[in-house]
């Protein structure tokens, strides 16, 4: 399961940084990782 959640993940960073998106500086998460937790809840 642990690889599966490392390779949403990877795919969430790549999808955002292909897309020119920047985290906010003051984040303590980044996006990629406020999305992965999203999904792997939803599942």
């Amino acid at each position: 399961m642990t690889e599966h959640i490392i390779a949403i993940y990877v795919i969430v960073d790549d999808i955002l940084k292909a897309n020119g998106h920047k985290d906010d500086p003051r984040s303590k998460m980044s996006d990629a990782e406020v999305i992965t937790t999203f999904l792997v809840a939803v599942v």
